[in-house]
């Protein structure tokens, strides 16, 4: 039995888009005020199957390059699944970024509309909560004390 291929770099960026879009609208159904978790909103069981699906299809395909983002999915697949739209933003975040960051270091290559779409990626993440990107605390610069 010969083991399957490594998934490619196109195919990981597909995979994100679909968790993104499956998150984004749940995100919509929920009240702007409340993102962490209201008992009775959760998602669709169908919403969750597909996020599930997406998650684990993935997992199944990684390979050893992208093996790191499994977790970060599936922490966000928890998330989701409790309905904890505050919680499932930065698995996604930082597996954009970890894309990112392997693409700058030339262990992936990214053709330029894949890099687009990336940075699309993140700033849709923001947007589902802009809230999560912000600091509690006005404080002054580290520098002034």
């Amino acid at each position: 039995m010969s083991k399957p291929e490594e998934i490619s770099p196109s195919k990981v960026i597909d995979t994100v888009g679909e968790l993104i879009a499956g998150l984004a609208a749940f995100a919509a159904k929920v009240p702007t005020q409340s993102f962490m978790s209201i008992p009775s909103m959760r998602p669709t069981e169908e919403a969750v199957e597909s996020y599930e699906e997406t998650v684990y299809r993935f997992r199944d395909q990684a390979g050893t390059t992208f093996k790191a983002l499994s977790p970060l999915f599936i922490d966000s697949l928890e998330a989701f699944e409790a309905g904890k739209v505050f919680d499932a933003v930065p698995p996604l975040q930082q597996a954009v970024e970890w894309l990112v960051e392997n693409h700058k270091d030339e262990t992936i290559e990214f053709n330029p509309s894949e890099q687009a779409r990336l940075r699309d990626f993140f700033q849709r993440l923001h947007k589902i909560f802009p809230e999560a990107n912000k600091a509690e605390l006005d404080l002054p610069p580290p520098t002034s004390y």
